[in-house]
């Protein structure tokens, strides 16, 4: 009778060990999904596309197919808004830097040869245009993970407005000299009084961008990865596309936009 109480102790017991085994076997899907209140950072990098048409003001020169770089830091705050998705704000600091450029031939007239001769002759210039801009903006966004995993796509909006803008635009001679079929040799230079010219180089305009729309409005969407550290950090690299749905510039005739693709490192504390 002893045995038996003992065999049937044990049994219970073990059953009893079973079953709490069973309830905490995997405790990570409920604690991931639980998502507290969060406060963290973000650092990113990336590319930057121009669309539309840029148009100095200085000599109504058109740009087009610029390319560059950009760099941004925000803060966030997120929180859980139902099952599997979290929403959130961003406040952020971006910094744009784009450059562009054309060659064209231009018809120089009255150009003196070796004799002595004057001849009108097409030289080849390059146009330069360097923009910059740094813009301050807010990113309210939605994050959804699905199939039980830690992936998630994110969509959200970018409303910002343009603290600064600066933009350079040069105009390079290609070539010094070419040679008639005569054999004369006709030279060829910019105007070395002009204090706007250096060497082979001549600034056409240095200064902000005229007539910059100072509110910025575009969408983003993206992917990423979240891992957890320890019992209070989260992290995990995202890439975003962020595309305008607004001009940079409202001059006549100019549908200057900049698409920018990038990779940014997040980090975020559980504030709960």
């Amino acid at each position: 009778m002893f045995q038996r109480l003992v065999f049937c102790t044990l049994l219970i017991a073990s059953f009893m060990q079973m079953e709490a085994q069973t309830v905490v076997s995997d405790p990570r899907k409920s604690s991931f999904w639980t998502k507290p209140k969060q406060l963290g950072f973000s650092l990113g990098f990336g590319g930057i596309m121009q669309t539309g048409t840029l148009i100095t003001d200085a000599c109504d020169c058109s740009f087009e197919q610029g390319g560059g770089m950009s760099s941004a830091f925000g803060i966030t705050f997120e929180n859980e808004l139902m099952s599997h998705v979290v929403w959130g704000i961003a406040g952020e600091y971006r910094y744009v830097s784009m450059d562009s450029r054309y060659q064209e031939l231009e018809l120089l007239k009255d150009q003196q040869t070796s004799s002595g001769a004057l001849v009108s002759m097409e030289v080849p210039f390059r146009h330069n245009a360097a923009f910059t801009t740094s813009m301050i903006g807010f990113l309210p966004y939605i994050k959804v993970f699905p199939f039980d995993t830690r992936l998630f796509t994110r969509l959200g909006l970018n409303i910002g407005y343009l603290a600064s803008t600066s933009l350079v635009h040069t105009k390079e001679l290609l070539q010094n000299s070419a040679v008639l079929p005569t054999g004369e040799t006709v030279e060829f230079t910019l105007d070395s009084s002009d204090p706007r010219v250096n060497g082979n180089v001549a600034m056409i305009q240095s200064g902000e961008l005229t007539q910059a729309n100072s509110l910025f409005l575009g969408g983003h969407v993206g992917l990423g990865v979240e891992f957890k550290a320890g019992k209070r950090m989260i992290f995990g690299p995202t890439m975003l596309y962020i595309i305008p749905f607004t001009g940079l510039s409202s001059y006549p005739g100019s549908d200057f936009s900049l698409n920018n693709l990038q990779v940014a490192a997040e980090v975020r504390i559980v504030l709960d």
